[in-house]
């Protein structure tokens, strides 16, 4: 058996600094990849550019409608947005319609982020346990905080789902552990 040979000091210097701007590079280009093949929502796209419109304040001769405030209140409580039309005076006169772009974009919002967090989590985890099997000490360094900060990074984003979150975590804090463990000598037989 060849015994490794050991790095002087600027090679290991040299090498946890590759590591780490490895690493970098590593985490942007998994960024971009799921990026390209599965783009995130965008307003714009959804929305049709559509601002919501401020509520204008009222001028003294505008009258309260009943109606118009039922129609507004229910709009809000079916999360929606109202959009109202004016008269010349700048009074609401009718509810137009009760715009929920915004809803339906946090929805497809927390079920884009639910999906790259399986993505992120799972190749974050995937690159740990190769840095954790791994004897060259620069792939170590590249896949051991790439892994941890796509896994990180996969939390993050998630985190509308937060008891979802906390579990799916830590079963993959106990797998690197147990592996971590099993790996460096921590189980004695």
């Amino acid at each position: 058996m060849v015994k490794p040979k050991k790095a002087s000091g600027r090679n290991l210097a040299l090498t946890i600094l590759l590591g780490v701007f490895i690493a970098i590079m590593v985490i942007v280009l998994f960024n971009l990849i799921v990026d390209y093949i599965y783009p995130s929502p965008e307003y714009d796209k959804i929305c049709n550019g559509t601002i919501p419109s401020p509520v204008k304040e009222l001028n003294n001769c505008c009258n309260f409608s009943k109606e118009l405030q039922i129609q507004q209140d229910n709009c809000y409580l079916d999360k929606g947005n109202p959009i109202f039309e004016y008269n010349n005076l700048g009074c609401a006169t009718t509810l137009k319609f009760c715009d929920k772009c915004d809803q339906t974009f946090q929805d497809k919002s927390k079920k884009y982020n639910r999906q790259t967090f399986f993505v992120f989590a799972g190749i974050g985890f995937i690159l740990i346990v190769f840095g954790l099997f791994i004897s060259n000490l620069l792939l170590q360094l590249v896949s051991l905080p790439a892994g941890a900060s796509l896994v990180i990074e996969a939390g993050v984003k998630n985190f509308d789902d937060k008891l979802y979150v906390i579990i799916v975590f830590s079963l993959l804090i106990i797998a690197a552990l147990y592996l971590a463990l099993k790996k460096l000598g921590g189980f004695k037989k």
